[in-house]
């Protein structure tokens, strides 16, 4: 497992233009959305082999360019020494220059964490804030007029949601009706509002399980209750 490369790329999303002007190539019996790329480095001693499939998917490896074998020492935590560390620092720099040069930068790890926050974008204008430090992955859209949170991303174990289930999630908290609330949490994808009120908002699953449709029409509605309802009133 390369988690370099998985740290580096984590919250990125590949451009097809940036590719192509940074030097990347599509082979002609690539897939559509296949690009490679390959670069000398560590004053040549290595060749780093790069291959990005669509947006988010990226393969690398590292050959000897004397023997053409595949090196693999960096990618071992354990594996210590100056030159396995000189390796692994040419190989972190390659990357993260691909990286800032190729990338758009993603909020959140899951697609449809992100295509909520493209629809709250283009709607409201707004962006996720990340208040904590401790938990980066925790983003708060807030309504600018009133300062009022109309919902909030979370990454959470989902554990913390069904004690029979393991693994890292995004979940989206949002305001609700308690009547509707309480018809919601009886369909898959719906939770107790993790670390929020459980009568004023909800938990909503974002790996697919509930239709984004039917995500962003709940979300409107849990923009109301952000509005400045005095204002609301002399309109």
């Amino acid at each position: 497992m390369d988690c370099i490369s998985d740290k580096i790329f984590k919250n990125k999303k590949f451009d097809r233009t940036k590719l192509l002007k940074f030097g990347f190539v599509q082979r002609k019996s690539a897939e559509k959305h296949t690009f490679y790329y390959t670069e000398k480095i560590l004053d040549n001693q290595f060749d780093l082999i790069v291959c990005v499939n669509g947006e988010k998917k990226v393969d690398t490896k590292l050959l000897d360019s004397s023997s053409n074998d595949e090196y693999t020492l960096h990618l071992m935590e354990d594996a210590q020494g100056t030159f396995v560390g000189d390796v692994r620092k040419a190989y972190e720099c390659a990357l993260n220059i691909i990286a800032e040069n190729c990338c758009n930068n993603t909020f959140f790890i899951f697609p449809q964490s992100n295509l909520i926050t493209d629809f709250i974008k283009e709607k409201y204008g707004d962006l996720p804030e990340f208040l904590w430090d401790k938990f980066p992955g925790h983003g708060v859209f807030r309504n600018p007029k009133s300062q009022k949170w109309y919902a909030v991303i979370l990454r959470v174990d989902k554990s913390k949601l069904d004690k029979s289930s393991k693994g890292e999630v995004e979940i989206l908290n949002i305001k609700l009706d308690n009547s509707e609330i309480e018809d919601l949490l009886k369909v898959k994808g719906f939770y107790p509002a993790y670390h929020m009120n459980k009568k004023s908002w909800i938990s909503i699953l974002l790996d697919g399980t509930v239709n984004e449709n039917k995500i962003m029409n709940l979300l409107e509605k849990s923009h109301v209750f952000s509005e400045d309802k005095r204002k609301m009133k002399k309109g």
